[in-house]
């Protein structure tokens, strides 16, 4: 990594030249006009604005124009831009009005000189002599004395001195000191990873951004079909994350399951379109499985985008053809890998092996391999404790398959009688997790991990939750249909429903929903033990398609905002 530094107005030159380009993983300009002041004022008063980080590679990088007109063309080898596109762009504009791009409006910064501030005039500041233009002092052998005589002040004036110096002062920013960092590199893995780690106007820059743009720059019609199938996802409730898409199409494309290997050489764009069918198709194919066989309505009930690929992937190998039983066999292996958030770390690597177990195991070792590797660090075979929900919350991946439970089996609303929709359509019909026994009745007597459990919580409509509001479960409960109580795992002895037997409560609707979750799982039914022999951990996801409703609540930990 080369540090040093470089005259400002050479590095905006050079954007004019094209001797710094832009790679394609870039987004466009989008500062506002209101930063570009910004920009001035903290240059003029010698304030930190960052530093530029150039790469410098003899790989073929798929690059773009800067938004800038060129005024000049340089032969020279470009170095590439990773950070700095935005205030550099800026600067070009301001520096050469004449560089702003067709259909954009002209850059028209001005500098007053009596108050030394920075403006986007008004139409009013635009006749103020005293509003300099600040293209006109950037200029190489700016006329102070001119720009003054301009604004119709004398050399006899008090001020002429004052107002000299500061156009001075501002000419000067085309020698700020801009740091500059220069990496050189021909492994595209490393720069991925510098690019992922680059922060520009705050979006993190990712290897699938980096995937995209070399697909962009090898295949005319890629990117355009990559979005058409995004729409079409989204519009059935089932948008799948582009880094899980690319990992696929990185799976059929032959190069592992890291998208960044995407950019190799070999990667055509008839090898890439190839992969895309591949892709395109066993993605549809997953997702008709997971809604139907699974019973999983829409993607966002999934713990994670890649429990979609091994489904995807398989179904694709084999043709669409699966032997007996082997539907039953990927249901279980999708919701063990999502009860147990298989895919919270070492994604790549773990699906890499998954797919090559696919290509080389028969049926019969498959899932027994696949289930396995789902189940994490506990045995495939290790039963659900109610103890091992006690501290679960909402966050749980395992809160998620109780939902999923009860849409299976057609759990209906415990105020209107009508059954939750996994994909509901109207406002008050979407379904919110309610406290059954409300917060405003148990907070202050119970610690807060009680009172937010997993195990005090249901499924409600939106419309239904706020019906029920802050309602005492013995007022409430008594008025639900047997049948859907015990679809929501409710106790149904009465007394459990007293506030002060509320634990006694939890402790019983523990042991309900974990004889479901092992039925879910094709796990044996739980036997008591002295102490299971591996606790269940998971890791907390942040769910984004139930709300919190019940009781008003003022403490920030007990909201669940989407």
């Amino acid at each position: 990594m080369g540090v040093g530094q470089s005259e400002l107005i050479g590095q905006v030159k050079k954007l004019l030249d094209g001797s710094l380009m832009i790679p394609s993983i870039q987004r466009d300009y989008v500062w506002s006009r209101a930063q570009i002041p910004r920009l001035l004022d903290s240059l003029y008063k010698g304030y930190p604005v960052g530093s530029l980080l150039i790469w410098e590679t003899n790989i073929d990088v798929p690059l773009k124009e800067a938004s800038v007109v060129r005024t000049e063309h340089t032969q020279a080898k470009a170095g590439i831009l990773l950070d700095g596109q935005q205030r550099l762009t800026s600067l070009a504009w301001v520096y050469k009005p004449d560089s702003v791009p067709v259909g954009k409006s002209k850059i028209d910064v001005r500098f007053d000189i009596r108050t030394e501030t920075f403006h986007n005039p008004s139409a009013t500041q635009k006749r103020d002599p005293f509003m300099v233009r600040v293209a006109d002092v950037l200029t190489e052998g700016a006329q102070y004395a001119s720009i003054l005589e301009g604004v119709g002040v004398a050399q006899s004036d008090p001020e002429y001195q004052t107002y000299y110096e500061r156009l001075s002062r501002l000419h000067g920013i085309r020698n700020y000191p801009m740091p500059i960092q220069t990496y050189a590199s021909d492994d595209y893995e490393e720069v991925a990873e510098i690019f992922a780690r680059v922060n520009t106007g705050g979006r993190r820059l990712s290897k699938g951004d980096l995937a995209m743009s070399a697909i962009a720059a090898r295949w005319d019609e890629g990117l355009d079909r990559i979005k058409t199938l995004e729409e079409s996802l989204a519009q059935i409730d089932f948008p799948i994350d582009r880094e899980a898409i690319l990992r696929l199409l990185a799976l059929h494309a032959g190069v592992g399951a890291d998208s960044i290997r995407l950019l190799k050489p070999e990667m055509t764009s008839d090898h890439l379109k190839t992969a895309w069918e591949a892709t395109e198709h066993s993605l549809l194919l997953a997702v008709d499985f997971v809604k139907s066989a699974a019973g999983i309505p829409k993607s966002g009930l999934l713990t994670s985008p890649n429990v979609m690929l091994i489904p995807a992937y398989l179904l694709h190998e084999r043709g669409q053809k699966l032997e007996q039983g082997e539907q039953e066999q990927m249901v279980r292996w999708l919701l063990t890998a999502m009860a147990f958030s298989h895919y919270s770390n070492q994604v790549e690597s773990k699906l890499e092996a998954e797919a090559k177990a696919v290509r080389e195991l028969s049926p019969g070792d498959l899932w027994p391999e696949l289930i396995r590797r789902a189940s994490g660090p506990r045995s495939a075979d290790s039963s659900i404790s109610p103890v091992d929900l006690v501290d679960k919350t909402h966050r749980s991946p395992l809160f998620n398959l109780l939902y999923i439970a009860a849409l299976r089996r057609g759990a209906k609303d415990w105020w209107n009688n009508l059954t939750l929709s996994g994909v509901p359509v109207g406002r008050g019909h979407k379904i919110e997790f309610h406290h059954v026994f409300p917060q405003a009745l148990t907070k202050g007597r119970y610690p807060d991990s009680l009172r937010n459990s997993m195990a005090n919580l249901a499924f409600l409509s939106g419309l239904g939750n706020k019906k029920v509001g802050a309602k005492d479960p013995k007022e409430y409960l008594a008025g639900v249909d047997g049948q859907e109580l015990r679809n929501q795992w409710v106790p149904l002895d009465p007394s459990l429903w007293d506030v002060e037997r509320f634990e006694e409560f939890l402790e019983a609707r523990r042991r309900l929903m974990a004889a479901d979750l092992n039925e879910m799982l094709g796990l044996p039914p739980y036997q008591e033990a002295p102490a299971p022999s591996q606790p269940l951990e998971d890791v907390d996801f942040d769910p984004t398609e139930l709300d919190e409703g019940s009781a008003p609540v003022t403490d920030e930990e007990d909201l669940w905002a989407d």
